[in-house]
């Protein structure tokens, strides 16, 4: 090599960072009454909102965005469990199962997988289990996927017919 010529890359350079930053996902809009809906299952119930994207498997953001999505959301559902008065008839004290039934409402008419919206509501049946003052192991859960949009999770305590634990 001659005195004169310089290497092509001679250090120093590197691709530029992308100056773009990503959009914050929307928030989601405000649940709707689910007053006019007559095919729910009878049973204490409460209403909770729709789990954020952030809850979502397929998030890929940084992991405290993830962190602080859930705890808010377990808090939340936690919280409006207690409002309704959720109580499981039938089932204090034992150690059967408690038969929950999960109606979920998507805000948008957007395609989901149907794997990754129950798995997007762990933390707020974390939230439920712990105003039942249960462990949510106990939970045998149905899940329904709603095609109306309001924006929400409606989930009942299903107590069989002869009042004992299923």
């Amino acid at each position: 090599m001659s005195a004169n010529r310089k290497p092509i890359f001679s250090g120093g350079w590197r691709p530029k960072a992308s100056k773009r930053k990503k959009k914050p996902p929307r928030p989601r809009p405000a649940p709707r009454p689910i007053d006019d809906i007559t095919d729910l299952p009878a049973g204490p119930r409460v209403i909770v909102p729709f789990p954020p994207v952030e809850l979502s498997p397929n998030f890929r953001g940084h992991w405290t965005v993830k962190s602080r999505a859930k705890k808010d959301y377990r808090r939340a559902c936690w919280a409006l469990a207690l409002e309704a008065g959720l109580q499981v008839p039938g089932y204090a004290g034992t150690d059967g199962k408690i038969a929950i039934r999960l109606d979920f409402f998507p805000p948008d008419r957007a395609s989901r997988d149907d794997d990754n919206v129950p798995a997007s509501f762990k933390a707020g049946r974390d939230g439920i289990a712990d105003a039942l003052k249960c462990d949510d192991a106990r939970f045998v859960t149905t899940v329904e996927m709603r095609s109306e949009t309001r924006c929400c999770v409606v989930v009942t305590l299903i107590q069989p017919a002869d009042g004992r634990a299923a």
